[in-house]
């Protein structure tokens, strides 16, 4: 009898798969439910039936049927594993949850049917930026099984984030005792690579990288990131010359991927040529004028282009026992995206924006930012420098609130944008390549002085060489202005850094160190440089370098 149900059960899947393949789903879905009665706790027909709910777009059908399975059955890692990942792929975030609670996840316990379910949960946690948690989890899902190389890949990359060193020099030694395949063996390598440019032994590190960019079979991402630790090495070795090589070899690479064509259309300077058009006095003071004028004195945004030391200021502040920084997120360019997209992208709405408009993003805007903030009676410093560009639209919702801009010498920024490894968005595809990059510089700088004559700010400007070279004077200048006091602690800055989760920015080496200068003048190093100078003398004039 138990034969003869199996051999029935066999056949069914084989039916209800061959109507799928035949696009006749309603018949494939009605044969997998068949199979589900002759034999309930088997996996492979809800599996299959899930499959046809996913083909059909109803991924609400398939996660319930999975969820229903583990809940009415013994847990099977194959339901599991299939559901976790439809949750992930349709960003069912309860969902998820819900199932990582039924499975019974537990850290006292080394299950090994249970370690894709851990490396989802890692992942998980990482996208809620739950950094310590997704350390964790991803931890549990090898140590439930050690030959799991994904959970390996995550951990490292992880590690190296949140300069979690020491860690990562265990599962770098964990994962070489594991591991024989070629492929797992080069990326093995490359973080031994990377520990070594983190214990300042550059050479060697460059010696392991070389023999991985021979390789036949490299991945063009794994190939990217082999080149952004050479340009490290090489700058520190002094080999300048073929530092710059590096950079426009990797350049080029992130320029011509696909997926970065859409950001080729220049959109982000259209729109700063609209701002200076639009935000002059005029229709700003009218704009305040049909508006509500609040008290924003606890408000502060800090802006500046990239690489003229917001991450610095940032940990800074963060420092101070009556300041609390927000963790870079778009939270008031999304509002003013919404805000514009439901008025046709048309930038003259913001003229007759009404008072209930206006306090609806100011509410949204609070309600978003401090989700996470412990004592709203602190000053609250929004870091995000590229609102350079959207000032504008924050002195029309936030005309009474403070602003610092980040200043270092244009030479020494459009180098570092150039060299940098950004996510790339319509902002950051202009540093890809090097007149771009001047250009770009160039048309923010001449918006941020057109606002600086049309708004009324209430601005300070720190830079970045002062704050190196005369720390504890530019920081009481800049708590001055925002009617704090100095304290002694915010001269060990870099101890908050190093207890930070994950710092999302190039610059988060750097700011776990005390303060050095060689960063300054850097630009003077490479030949190829000197001949833009001329592009950015304008601003190295006016800001006195």
């Amino acid at each position: 009898m138990f034969k003869k149900n199996n051999n029935k059960y066999e056949n069914l899947i084989s039916q209800g798969i061959k109507s799928a393949n035949n696009k006749d789903f309603k018949k494939s879905k009605s044969v997998f439910l068949q199979a589900i009665d002759t034999q309930p706790i088997r996996y492979e027909a809800y599996i299959n039936l899930s499959n046809i709910y996913i083909l059909e777009n109803k991924s609400d059908k398939c996660i319930k049927i999975l969820t229903n399975y583990l809940l009415t059955n013994k847990f099977n890692e194959n339901i599991a594993n299939y559901l976790g990942k439809i949750c992930l792929n349709y960003n069912k975030k309860e969902d998820l949850k819900k199932l990582f609670q039924i499975s019974n996840l537990n850290f006292d316990f080394y299950e090994k049917e249970k370690k894709y379910l851990f490396y989802l949960q890692g992942i998980y946690f990482e996208q809620s930026r739950e950094i310590e948690k997704a350390k964790k989890s991803f931890s549990q899902s090898i140590f439930c099984d050690y030959i799991f190389y994904k959970s390996y890949e995550k951990i490292f990359n992880l590690l190296e984030e949140t300069n979690d060193i020491k860690k990562l020099k265990f599962f770098i030694k964990l994962a070489n005792k594991n591991f024989k395949n070629e492929n797992q063996l080069q990326t093995i390598s490359f973080y031994k690579a990377v520990v070594l440019n983190r214990e300042n032994k550059f050479k060697k590190s460059n010696d392991i990288l070389s023999k991985l960019t021979n390789h036949p079979n490299k991945n063009l991402y794994f190939y990217l990131k082999i080149l952004d630790l050479q340009i490290k090495n090489s700058e520190k070795l002094n080999m300048f010359k073929e530092t710059f090589s590096l950079v426009k070899v990797r350049n080029d690479i992130v320029y011509n991927l696909p997926e970065n064509d859409i950001y080729k259309n220049k959109n982000i300077i259209k729109s700063i040529k609209q701002y200076k058009k639009f935000y002059i006095k005029k229709n700003v003071l009218k704009i305040h004028k049909n508006t509500n004028s609040s008290d924003d004195s606890k408000l502060v945004f800090l802006i500046g282009f990239p690489r003229s030391g917001t991450t610095l200021l940032d940990t800074i502040l963060r420092t101070h026992s009556n300041i609390e920084v927000l963790e870079e997120e778009p939270y008031l360019l999304d509002l003013r995206h919404d805000y514009f997209k439901k008025n046709d992208n048309n930038l003259l709405s913001i003229l007759n924006i009404s008072r209930n408009e206006k306090d609806y993003i100011r509410k949204e805007y609070f309600n978003n930012a401090l989700r996470n903030i412990k004592n709203e009676d602190k000053i609250i410093v929004d870091k995000f420098p590229l609102s350079i560009i959207e000032l504008g639209f924050i002195n029309c919702i936030f005309p009474n609130a403070k602003i610092i801009s980040a200043l270092r010498n244009p030479c020494d920024v459009v180098l570092s944008c150039f060299f940098s490894s950004f996510k790339i968005n319509e902002a950051m595809i202009n540093f890809l390549k090097l007149q771009d990059t001047v250009n770009f510089y160039n048309e923010v700088q001449e918006l941020f002085e057109f606002y600086k004559k049309e708004l009324n700010l209430n601005l300070i400007t720190i830079k970045y060489e002062n704050l190196v070279l005369n720390f504890e004077e530019e920081v009481k200048s800049l708590l001055n202005f925002l009617d704090l006091k100095y304290e002694k602690k915010l001269e060990e800055f870099y101890i908050t850094a190093q207890k930070r989760d994950k710092i999302s920015t190039p610059s988060y080496v750097q700011v776990i160190k005390p303060l050095y200068s060689s960063s300054i003048g850097r630009w003077k190093n490479y030949q190829e440089f000197k001949y833009i100078v001329n592009n950015l003398e304008k601003w190295t004039k006016q800001f006195n370098y």
